[in-house]
């Protein structure tokens, strides 16, 4: 491998690991708790349907002790702005670089 070629594959690989450190800052849970939202979520959407609210995630927030306020905002930075898109766009994988 030519030292080139070595040098943009370790800025690609800091670039990754530097994107994937700022998704985790931005989650006020664990890999485990996000996990157990995601889930939860995706069995009530697919059951209720999503009304655009984050009434699921807000009632799992109450359910499990944790302040709304935080977990909202880490939730939208992550493109999560109503149940559904909690459960498609904050994947515990993708968040925690997987």
């Amino acid at each position: 491998m030519s030292q080139d070629k070595a040098r943009r594959k370790q800025l690609r690989e800091a670039h990754k690991a530097a994107e994937r450190d700022k998704r985790i800052a931005l989650c006020p849970l664990s890999e485990q708790e996000l996990a157990d939202l995601v889930a939860e979520l995706e069995a009530a959407v697919e059951l209720h349907g999503c009304d655009h609210s984050t009434r699921f995630a807000q009632a799992w927030a109450a359910a499990h002790g944790r302040g709304w306020a935080e977990l909202d905002e880490g939730l939208a930075e992550l493109g999560g702005y109503c149940d559904c898109e909690i459960s498609v766009n904050c994947d515990p994988d993708t968040v925690f670089g997987r």
